[in-house]
């Protein structure tokens, strides 16, 4: 992309670090694979937007780095090339990879400071400073999970029950029990109090966090099916950013590497 290709080589290798020795059917491998392609493409856009902006590695620094794994290579009576073909790696593409080693954390020391790690918690503080979110769902069960088809069904048929709560037809408590095919129908869809980081799905936990008191989400697709989710009650936590420091570092480097890629596909695209 933008001059440098992407080779089917390069992303059944990275597919296979992905899946490592899980039984996988071809449909679920077939959406690893596009999500894949997806991870692929964006550190591609963020490894150019690096170079471009002053972070990239120089020939020199690579070449410093080659030195050193040639002399790795021949206290096991290695040459290079030897190791690229057991790799299956072509010379640019460890180039590639190298830079990549060097550039990337380069760029998180720029740009992964204290002041940037406090602004992100306050801009995020739900997220990171313990706060418990009381909930209720009503999950709905996708009859063909592998069939985009019955998945748009299901999301459908989630949306119009949510658009029934909230004009007053019944409530939420009345809706789950109803409808809901997850334990927790009997009590109205109450689960009680999660946190943002378990134990709950990611997508079913950022839709939650999303949420004042008294709202609705959208339909939230996990594996378990398609959720509503109701806000009962928000527990505000009581952490600084120090006390978050390690997840609060993880979600910035997500945040930093999502902004760099956005912001090199918005460059190519013009």
């Amino acid at each position: 992309m933008d001059g440098q290709p992407i080779t089917d080589r390069e992303l059944d290798r990275e597919l296979a670090r992905v899946v490592g020795q899980r039984p996988l059917t071809p449909v679920a491998i077939g959406q690893l694979r596009e999500a894949t392609l997806a991870q692929v493409v964006d550190r591609t856009l963020v490894a150019q937007h690096l170079e471009q902006t002053g972070f990239g590695a120089t020939d020199q620094e690579i070449e410093r780095e080659l030195q050193r794994i040639r002399k790795r290579l021949e206290q096991q009576q290695l040459t290079l090339d030897q190791y690229l073909q057991r790799s299956g790696l072509t010379r640019d593409e460890l180039r590639r990879t190298l830079a990549w080693q060097i550039a990337w954390p380069r760029f998180l020391e720029k740009h992964l400071t204290d002041p940037n790690l406090e602004r992100y918690f306050q801009q995020h503080r739900r997220d990171f400073d313990g706060t418990q979110v009381a909930v209720a769902q009503i999950l709905l069960r996708v009859e063909s999970p592998d069939d985009p088809q019955s998945r748009a069904a299901t999301i459908s048929t989630a949306d119009k029950l949510r658009s029934r709560i909230t004009a007053g037809e019944l409530t939420f408590a009345d809706a789950a029990r109803q409808h809901s095919v997850a334990p927790t129908a009997a009590d109205g869809g109450r689960i009680g109090s999660i946190g943002r980081r378990g134990p709950m799905p990611e997508p079913f936990s950022q839709a939650a966090f999303a949420l004042d008191t008294g709202q609705i989400s959208p339909p939230v697709v996990t594996a378990f099916g398609v959720h509503l989710i109701q806000c009962l009650e928000v527990q505000p936590g009581t952490k600084n950013w120090q006390d978050a420091r390690p997840e609060l570092e993880a979600a910035v480097i997500q945040h930093l590497f999502r902004w760099a890629a956005d912001r090199q596909r918005e460059k190519v695209k013009k």
